[in-house]
C-alpha cells in the first residue's frame, strides 16, 4: 500500500512539472531582451561608414609592435627623454582599456601632455574610418588588419602605419615620427601670437601656416606631428627659397624638438630662432618646477682722432633677468614669469645725460584648470612698466622743437620753441602702468582631419595709466605763427632738424567687457587649405561700446596649383575704438602671393 502512494505521488509531480514546463513554452514572453534586433536595415546602416583615401602603398609601413609597452629598448629611452609626456608605459599604464570578450586594442602614446595634437585616424581593410580621436588612448577594435593615419598636414602628408590587432591584447606603437612645438616670442621675450609656414625643405612639402599662443586667452601652442626631416620655417608670405626670414630646423625620429621663434612683433619678420627650451627644467618636486636665466654685460669704447685733437667714448652696463616659476598637476597648470631687462648707456662721461634703454618690468601669471582636454577654464594677470624715465638724445645739428595742444609753435610762447639740451625726458619714470586681468573659458569645438574650431569666451579688464609726457610727431604737422617770411624760414629750417614734441596729458584708461575669440581651419582636399580668426572685446565699464567693439580678423586661403607653384590670399582687419582716442585705428590689408619653387637635386 506504501509503495502505491508514493509512486502516485511521483506521477503527480512529474505531470505538474510537465504542465509547468508546456506553460512557460507556450506564454508570451513579457520582458524585453537587452541588446539591439540585428535587422537588415540596422547591417546596411553600419555599412555605411565613412570611406576615406588612403595614401599609396609605398608610403605605408607595416608595424609589427609587442602588446607589451614596457619592453622598450635604449633607443627609445632616450627619446622619450625629449617628450613632454609621460614615458609610453606610464601613459599606457594610465589609460588601459578593459578589452572586451573578442576585441583587440590599439595604443598609439603622445609626445606633448599639454600641447594638444592631431586626431588620428584607423581605417579598416574596406577603407573605412571605425575609431578616431586624440592620441594617448587606447582603441577598442575586432582582430583584424588596420590602417593607422596621424599627423599633421594635408590626408597625403600624414604618416601611415599597418597593424594587425589580435583578440586579447593591445598593440601599441612605438613613435618613429617627429613632434615639433613653435614657441613664438617677441625680441624681448615676451610671448607673441606670431604667425609662420612650414615647409620641409628636403622633400619640399608645404604643410601651411603656423601661430604662436595668445596668453591673455590661456591659449597653448599647438603641435606638430611630422615625418622626420629638415624643415624650413618661413615668415608668412615669403618665398619658399628665400635667403632672409627663415630659420630650420632638423626632427629626428622619435623625438620631441622644442623651437623658440623669434619674430619682431610689429610685421612677424623672424629674427632668429633655435632649440631652445622656455618651460622650466629644474624640478622642485614631482609637480613644481623652477627656472631662471640671468645675464649681464659690461662694455667701454674710446675713440681718438689725434689729428683733429677729438675724443669721444661710451660705456654701457646691461642685466637681464628671467625667471620662471611652473606647477603642473593633471588636471591643473600654473606658471608665473617675472623679467627685468636693464641697461644704462653713457657717452663722454656726461652721467647727467645717461639713456636708459632697454628699460622693462613685466610680470604675468596664468592659471588653467583642464576639466578635459578639450575644455577648461582659466585666468590670468599681467602687469608692465618701466624703473626710469624715457630720454630722447639728439644729434649735434638737432634740437627740441615744442608745439602746444593745436599743434602751434612759436618760439616767444611758454614752452614753445626750442630746447638745446643734449638730452630730454620726455616721460617720467613708472609711465606707462599697465595691468590687464582675464577670466574665461577655453573649448575645442572640433578636432577632426578636415576641419579644426576653438573658441575662447572670457572677460578681460585692463588698466593703463599715462603721466604727463610728450610724443615725437613730423614736421608736416606743424602749424606756424609767424607772418614775416624770413623768420618762418629759418624755424622751418630749424624745424626739419629738430624733434618735435607733442604735450599728451596724463591719462588713466580703465576698460572692462566681454572678449570673444574663434578660430577656424579646413583642409579642403589634398591640396588646399583655408584658415580664420577673429577676435572681439566689447567693454561695458566705463563706457558700453556694444556698438563700438575692437575687432581684429585674418583670414588664408592657400592652394598648391602644383609641385613647383602655391598660390596664397590673405585678409585682414583691424578696429580700434576706445573713447581716450580722437582718432579710430582702422585698417583693412589684402594680400596675393604666387610662389614658385624649383631646386635641382
Amino acid at each position: 500500500m506504501f509503495k502505491i502512494k508514493t509512486l502516485a505521488i511521483i506521477k503527480y509531480k512529474l505531470l505538474t512539472m510537465l504542465l509547468c514546463f508546456c506553460g512557460i513554452v507556450y506564454a508570451d514572453i513579457t520582458f524585453e531582451l537587452p541588446g539591439e534586433e540585428l535587422t537588415q536595415e540596422r547591417l546596411d546602416r553600419s555599412r555605411a561608414v565613412q570611406r576615406i583615401s588612403i595614401p599609396p602603398a609605398a608610403e605605408r609601413v607595416r608595424v609589427t609592435e609587442s602588446s607589451d609597452p614596457s619592453e622598450t629598448n635604449d633607443w627609445l629611452e632616450e627619446v622619450m627623454k625629449t617628450w613632454n609626456a609621460p614615458p609610453l608605459h606610464v601613459q599606457f599604464a594610465a589609460n588601459r582599456a578593459i578589452l572586451p570578450f573578442g576585441k583587440g586594442g590599439i595604443f598609439i602614446p603622445k609626445m606633448s601632455e599639454i600641447n594638444s595634437e592631431p586626431d588620428i585616424e584607423i581605417v579598416d581593410k574596406r577603407g573605412r574610418t571605425v575609431s578616431s580621436g586624440e592620441s594617448g588612448r587606447t582603441h577598442v577594435l575586432e582582430p583584424g588588419e588596420y590602417t593607422v593615419m596621424l599627423g599633421s598636414g594635408s590626408q597625403r602628408q600624414r604618416i601611415v602605419k599597418e597593424i594587425t590587432v589580435e583578440e586579447g591584447k593591445t598593440s601599441t606603437l612605438t613613435p618613429d615620427w617627429s613632434g615639433l612645438i613653435i614657441e613664438v616670442v617677441d625680441e624681448h621675450g615676451s610671448i607673441l601670437r606670431g604667425e609662420y609656414e612650414l615647409v620641409r625643405i628636403d622633400e619640399f612639402d608645404p604643410y601651411g601656416r603656423g601661430y604662436g599662443a595668445s596668453i591673455e586667452i590661456g591659449e597653448t601652442v599647438r603641435a606638430w606631428i611630422l615625418k622626420p626631416g629638415t624643415y624650413k620655417i618661413l615668415g608668412a608670405g615669403a618665398g619658399y627659397n628665400t635667403l632672409t626670414n627663415f630659420v630650420t630646423v632638423r626632427l629626428l625620429p622619435g623625438e620631441m624638438t622644442n623651437f623658440l621663434l623669434i619674430q619682431d612683433s610689429l610685421n612677424f619678420h623672424i629674427r632668429g630662432g633655435g632649440t631652445v627650451h622656455m618651460t622650466p627644467t629644474t624640478r622642485l618636486t614631482s609637480s613644481w618646477r623652477v627656472g631662471a636665466n640671468i645675464g649681464a654685460n659690461l662694455q667701454f669704447n674710446a675713440e681718438h682722432d689725434h689729428e683733429a685733437k677729438t675724443e669721444e667714448n661710451a660705456f654701457s652696463m646691461g642685466l637681464l633677468f628671467d625667471s620662471y616659476l611652473l606647477y603642473r598637476k593633471s588636471p591643473v597648470e600654473w606658471s608665473t614669469r617675472l623679467r627685468l631687462e636693464e641697461s644704462i648707456n653713457i657717452e663722454n662721461n656726461e652721467i647727467e645725460n645717461m639713456i636708459n634703454t632697454p628699460d622693462r618690468v613685466n610680470m604675468s601669471s596664468i592659471f588653467i584648470w583642464r576639466l578635459y582636454d578639450w575644455m577648461g577654464p582659466y585666468a590670468r594677470a599681467e602687469f608692465g612698466t618701466k624703473l626710469f624715465g624715457t630720454k630722447l638724445r639728439r644729434s649735434k645739428e638737432s634740437y627740441f622743437c615744442f608745439v602746444n595742444a593745436d599743434y602751434e609753435f612759436n618760439e616767444e610762447t611758454g614752452v614753445n620753441g626750442f630746447d638745446t639740451s643734449l638730452t630730454f625726458v620726455s616721460e617720467p619714470a613708472f609711465s606707462p602702468l599697465i595691468l590687464d586681468l582675464g577670466l574665461g573659458l577655453n573649448i575645442d569645438l572640433t578636432s577632426k582631419r578636415t576641419f579644426e574650431s576653438r573658441l575662447r569666451v572670457g572677460v578681460g579688464s585692463s588698466y593703463s595709466r599715462y603721466l604727463d609726457r610728450y610724443r615725437v610727431i613730423e614736421s608736416d604737422k606743424v602749424i606756424y605763427l609767424t607772418d614775416d617770411s624770413l623768420t618762418l624760414a629759418q624755424q622751418q629750417l630749424r624745424a626739419a632738424n629738430s624733434i618735435i614734441l607733442y604735450p599728451d596729458d596724463k591719462v588713466n584708461i580703465f576698460e572692462t567687457g566681454p572678449q570673444i575669440a574663434l578660430s577656424l581651419m579646413s583642409r579642403l582636399g589634398a591640396f588646399a587649405s583655408a584658415d580664420a580668426e577673429i577676435r572681439v572685446f566689447t567693454p561695458v565699464v566705463p563706457e558700453v561700446r556694444i556698438t563700438k567693439p575692437d575687432l581684429d580678423l585674418h583670414g588664408t586661403l592657400s592652394w598648391r596649383l602644383s609641385s613647383v607653384m602655391n598660390l596664397d590670399y590673405t585678409y585682414r582687419r583691424s578696429l580700434k575704438q576706445p573713447t581716450e582716442l580722437e582718432v579710430p585705428v582702422h585698417t583693412s590689408a589684402h594680400g596675393i602671393w604666387l610662389r614658385l619653387h624649383f631646386s635641382s637635386r
